[in-house]
């Protein structure tokens, strides 16, 4: 995701200086081809100008706009490609991250549930052995070969309540571990969220000085960055 946000960011930037590149190149042909002849110059049509006409006056350049003043502007637009582009990547984000927690949620849930289920197994067979002690223990001339049953079921209850227990363990730490994931998943999805919001607002103020030209408004709008990167690092940390 890094390395396509990288890659179109350099795409973005290719494309604004060949923009920008050709408009200066038009700008500087535009004011060689309006420059004044020489003085007493005429220009070739292929009949002999009218000497009793007045020659056509060459065009004020200095009336022009001034086109430097104006090239705020130019990184106005790029700046705002970038944060575009900045914005719909903390946008998907986002949206991965909610996917992982409620993912991560569903698995956490299962897994104690199954967790329970081997508790209440677990129990079960408890209970059974328990009983099954007692009534060898109250039977002292339980003739042999019913008190070897007796012991011999014993002995699987206890190997049963052992692998139960390992494996109640096992389900506990994947329990705890999808619970982990879900509370950092949670955690970069807020902190993602914040800092969208920041990029969200710096389009915004973007918009609005380049409609009404008021160039400090873009320095509010590149001000805003830095709450994107203070959300964005706070998140990660």
């Amino acid at each position: 995701m890094v390395i396509l946000a990288f890659i179109v960011l350099i795409l973005c930037f290719a494309i604004w200086f060949w923009v920008w590149s050709g408009d200066k190149t038009k700008s500087e042909t535009h004011k060689n081809h309006s420059a004044p002849a020489g003085k007493g110059g005429t220009v070739k049509t292929g009949q002999v100008q009218d000497k009793e006409k007045p020659p056509v006056a060459a065009p004020d350049t200095a009336a022009l706009p001034d086109q430097p003043a104006e090239r705020w502007r130019d990184w106005l637009a790029l700046s705002t490609t970038i944060i575009a582009v900045l914005t719909v990547g903390m946008s998907l984000q986002v949206s991965q991250y909610l996917t992982v927690s409620l993912i991560s949620q569903g698995k956490e849930t299962n897994s104690w549930s199954y967790f329970q289920s081997k508790s209440v197994k677990e129990h079960t067979i408890v209970m059974s052995k328990f009983a099954l002690e007692l009534q060898l223990a109250a039977a002292p001339n339980m003739p042999a070969e019913a008190a070897e049953k007796y012991r011999a079921t014993i002995k699987r209850y206890g190997e049963d309540i052992k692998r139960y227990k390992d494996e109640k363990d096992e389900i506990q730490q994947q329990a705890e571990g999808l619970g982990k994931a879900r509370d950092k998943a949670n955690k970069l999805a807020g902190g993602f969220n914040n800092a969208l919001a920041f990029l969200q607002i710096s389009i915004v103020l973007s918009a609005i000085a380049a409609i009404g030209r008021k160039k400090y408004i873009w320095y509010v709008s590149l001000a805003m960055i830095t709450g994107w990167v203070y959300f964005l690092v706070s998140s990660l940390l």
